[in-house]
């Protein structure tokens, strides 16, 4: 009796709403590593779950790229500031309202929350890089406040932020509430900030002004209008000159960069061509000292050829004079 052939059993896949819930849990895991950790962390993932026969959850970690240091900053920030970084988002929008309302006064105020609380987030993320072992340099901080700057206004920037799984950074090109502000200094403290509190004394600004426009002339509301139009006019002409300074600065560093290396490429060209020129000096000296021994010995040869033609000479007439001798010894004979 033939034995009944057994067929293999695979471990089965998990549907795609599953799928994308045990990637998005590895790619939590893998993320919030180092950067320099995370290549390996992610093969051995893949490996793991190929050994468990998922073939297409091993594709998809594979798929997750390494984040650049200021991308896992930010990733770190999201983690440990993720209501904190909802307020900026939140305040973003009323910063925008503000703009489009023309409220000047309350613009004023909203940027400057906005300052504070990015300012201060960017100091949490530089204590969160040492406390990971890494220290922040200025350029990093600089990408990840851009970055930070870019997600108040760009939606699809804000989504990546919000995932936890941001790979590089971001930058915004435009003008208005989201003009990034100064990075904080790796040693500095971070500052207090009662967002609560300040949107209760807004609502009370705004409380106040409405019971004061039922009471206010035409003419004196025309003015106040024309007044805020004016200022949230000047405060953004303020926000595209801060961008456009930034913008600025930033191609200056480029172009000083660019210099450095030229210079030094340059240095290195001038240093080897100077090297060159010396080892052809020497060559020509040794063959100066050999061209003058040669025009020596060609003098001396000379000389001495000289003195063979003149003794060739010598003997010539010598034997002429030996041959007449002879010659006429042979006519004394034969007589």
């Amino acid at each position: 009796m033939s034995e009944r052939r057994r067929t293999p059993v695979s471990t089965p896949q998990p549907p795609d709403a599953d799928l994308e819930a045990e990637v998005n849990r590895v790619a939590d895991a893998l993320y919030a590593l180092k950067p320099d950790d995370f290549a390996a962390a992610r093969d051995a993932e893949v490996r793991s779950a190929r050994e468990a026969g998922q073939p297409a959850l091993a594709r998809e970690i594979g798929k997750l790229r390494k984040p650049s240091q200021s991308a896992w900053l930010v990733n770190l920030l999201w983690r440990d500031q993720q209501a904190v970084m909802e307020q900026l988002f939140e305040l973003a929008q009323e910063l925008t309202q503000a703009q489009a309302d023309a409220a000047g006064s309350v613009l004023r105020e909203l940027t400057a929350q906005r300052r504070q609380l990015e300012t201060a987030l960017m100091r949490r993320a530089v204590e969160l890089g040492a406390a990971a072992g890494v220290r922040v340099s200025d350029s990093v901080a600089r990408e990840a406040q851009e970055t930070l700057s870019a997600a108040l206004a760009l939606p699809e920037v804000a989504a990546e932020v919000r995932s936890g799984h941001l790979v590089k950074p971001s930058s915004y090109a435009g003008f208005g509430a989201v003009a990034p502000a100064a990075a904080a200094p790796a040693g500095s403290q971070r500052a207090p900030i009662d967002l609560d509190a300040a949107r209760a004394r807004r609502a009370s600004d705004e409380g106040e002004r409405s019971r004061d426009d039922t009471t206010r002339e035409p003419a004196e509301e025309d003015a106040r209008r024309a007044a805020a139009e004016a200022e949230a006019r000047r405060a953004a002409e303020e926000e595209a000159r801060r961008a456009e300074l930034e913008r600025r600065l930033g191609q200056a560093r480029r172009e000083v960069q660019r210099a450095t290396t030229n210079l030094a490429d340059a240095a290195q060209a001038a240093e080897d061509a100077h090297a060159r020129a010396g080892d052809l000096r020497q060559q020509l000296d040794t063959l100066r000292r050999q061209l003058a021994r040669v025009e020596a010995e060609a003098s001396s040869a000379d000389e001495a050829a000289a003195a063979a033609d003149q003794q060739r000479a010598q003997a010539d007439a010598a034997l002429a004079q030996a041959k007449a001798e002879l010659e006429d010894a042979e006519a004394a004979i034969d007589n």
